[in-house]
């Protein structure tokens, strides 16, 4: 019995779907093997391929600026030198116990309005309490808050220019 002869495949004859082995364009050396280029490394906030790069986590000996530590309450708070300030931390507190205090004076407006208007000599006086009562009452709280933020405004600009100069910007 004869051997049948060796088939070698035609390229243009692949199955569907299937493309012929690549062989590399450029690149050889006489070592046999092919030279590959590394992936290309996208800039730093490139797109590439659809997903953002990222910068890799630093090693456990890098360099890492120092986390900037900030005193306690207690210890701002009895910071003779006034370095640290403890405005911008209370200023919450200090507006809701301001707005308490504005609606204890609303609410005795509005009882004395409302006793002045049951008298009939001062009833007309009472209805012009009642009416000053809750108009006065807006313009303090506006006024309050108005108030609180250029506080605040004053010292985040203080804090901003203090952390410019620890950085060296001025």
């Amino acid at each position: 019995m004869s051997q049948p002869p060796e088939y070698t495949p035609d390229p243009s004859q692949q199955p569907y779907g299937q493309q012929p082995p690549q062989q590399p364009q450029s690149g050889g050396y006489p070592g046999g093997q092919y030279y590959q280029q590394p992936p290309q490394q996208p800039q730093s906030g490139g797109y590439p391929g659809g997903q953002y790069y990222q910068q890799p986590p630093q090693q456990p000996g890098a360099y890492a600026p120092p986390v900037e530590r900030t005193p306690g309450f207690f210890a701002a708070l009895f910071d003779f030198s006034f370095r640290e300030f403890i405005t911008s931390r209370i200023i919450r507190i200090v507006y809701v116990l301001w707005l308490v205090l504005i609606a204890f004076g609303f609410l005795a407006g509005l009882v004395s309005s409302i006793a002045l208007m049951g008298d009939e000599d001062f009833g007309v006086l009472g209805f012009f309490l009642l009416i000053g009562t809750f108009i006065g009452t807006a313009v303090w709280v506006l006024v309050s808050r108005i108030t609180l933020e250029l506080l605040i405004v004053v010292f985040r600009i203080s804090e901003d220019l203090s952390a410019l100069r620890k950085r060296g910007g001025l």
